[in-house]
């Protein structure tokens, strides 16, 4: 049987397919989704389980390796000694669930961090952990060198502006650029990187249309027009939006160059970047046409 990847809306929540929950789950810094923490506790129960047996039906134990393995990460987890760390079956199972369902999102990141670094190599649990962590993550795991470490994908303060530039446009009327950003969220949460950057870039052409109406192909005429009006004054910086907003638009950019092909080259960081870029880039043009009229 084949495994087929959910791309449908189905899972998103009302607040997120709507706009009251903005930003993708990958740009949520101190959260994880239930997503994530559900493959987080499969990869580790599963790893736990591989040296585990049974007396009898209802009653299991772990190998000495495991036990070894449980009391070192338990023990740096608490900072205990470890042999004051019990391996008791069941007290072990509900302790990781319990923590990696419930637990706050940097305890579970602590816990994380010490299991693969205490895994002798970069081995399978890794690689599952670091997947799962790219799909749905504000967090990124290195494993470039030992010690393994988490990141963040970007800052609370990118953050920050990404969801204040969404409220600009909200707040503004631009109901076309708001349902761009809203279904470009959706698709990243989706794990459809390429609509998402069509998406976001759709936001600022929505937003340039109604600054004007000839800037249905190219930003140049609503720049223009607020050059004109006497609000964009600065010649080089009209210059250098319009080279960025080309570079997602012509040929050789985005739009051509990655979302025309029928596997697109386009991953979570890119969808990110382009969907905070283009966020702030459309409540930039909308700040300024507030000042025409």
């Amino acid at each position: 049987m084949t495994e087929r990847q959910d791309t449908s809306t189905d899972h998103l929540t009302f607040s997120q397919r709507y706009g009251y929950e903005p930003l993708p789950e990958p740009m949520r810094l101190e959260d994880l989704s239930g997503d994530l923490r559900r493959e987080i506790w499969n990869a580790i129960r599963e790893l736990l389980n591989e040296d585990s047996h049974s007396l009898y039906s209802d009653s299991y134990y772990f190998g000495e390796r495991t036990k070894k393995f449980i009391e070192r990460v338990i023990g740096k987890f608490l900072r205990q000694s470890e042999d004051e760390i019990s391996t008791d079956y069941s007290q072990t199972m509900f302790f990781f669930e319990d923590l990696v369902h419930k637990g706050e999102f940097n305890r579970v990141l602590d816990l994380v961090q010490i299991i693969v670094n205490e895994r002798d190599e970069t081995d399978i649990l890794t690689e599952r952990i670091k997947n799962s962590f790219e799909q749905y993550a504000a967090y990124w795991l290195n494993t470039s060198h030992r010690p393994f470490q988490f990141y963040p994908r970007s800052s609370i303060e990118q953050g920050e502006a990404t969801q204040n530039a969404i409220e600009t446009i909200r707040e503004s009327g631009m109901e076309g650029a708001s349902t761009h950003l809203r279904q470009a969220t959706g698709h990243i949460n989706a794990r459809r990187f390429a609509d998402s950057v069509k998406e976001s870039i759709h936001a600022v052409e929505s937003v340039a249309r109604r600054i004007d109406q000839k800037a249905h192909r190219t930003l140049d005429p609503a720049l223009d027009s607020l050059k004109g009006a006497g609000i964009l004054k600065h010649p080089a910086l009209a210059e250098a939006f319009k080279k960025l907003y080309g570079y997602t638009s012509d040929e050789q950019g985005i739009r051509h160059a990655l979302l025309d092909k029928e596997t697109p080259d386009v991953g979570l960081d890119e969808a990110l970047f382009m969907f905070g870029a283009c966020a702030s880039f459309a409540a930039y043009l909308v700040n300024k046409h507030r000042q025409m009229t």
